[in-house]
């Protein structure tokens, strides 16, 4: 089960383990982007925690949450900052499974 208030929560400068099937990225968030849910012709739009996540080893990832509040539903997006075939750099995604997501100074999980 996700925890929405530990995603929600995480800040920049954060600690932060991601967790996928095959492995544990563990790194700092550098940079946070947030967006409420909010209504529109459309029906439901979702709302939009963004992360920023940098390793020790200075890879850089990005973790798209979008969650509904009229909705039990979420859809989390793991991207990694890396060298296209072309030669630039661009966020790609690396269609891994998040598990879950813990502050480890926190001891919460989403």
């Amino acid at each position: 089960m996700t925890d929405q208030r530990t995603v929600l929560g995480l800040e920049c400068t954060d600690p932060i383990q991601i967790h996928t099937q095959k492995r544990t990225l563990t790194g700092i968030v550098y940079q946070c982007e947030h967006s409420e849910p909010t209504l529109s012709c459309r029906g439901p739009e979702p709302g939009e925690h963004v992360l920023y996540v940098a390793t020790p080893s200075n890879d850089l990832y990005r973790v798209q949450y979008r969650y509904y509040d009229e909705y039990e539903h979420i859809d989390i997006e793991l991207d990694h900052y890396g060298r296209t075939p072309s030669g630039k750099y661009a966020w790609l995604r690396t269609y891994a499974t998040v598990e879950c997501i813990v502050n480890p100074t926190g001891g919460e999980q989403a």
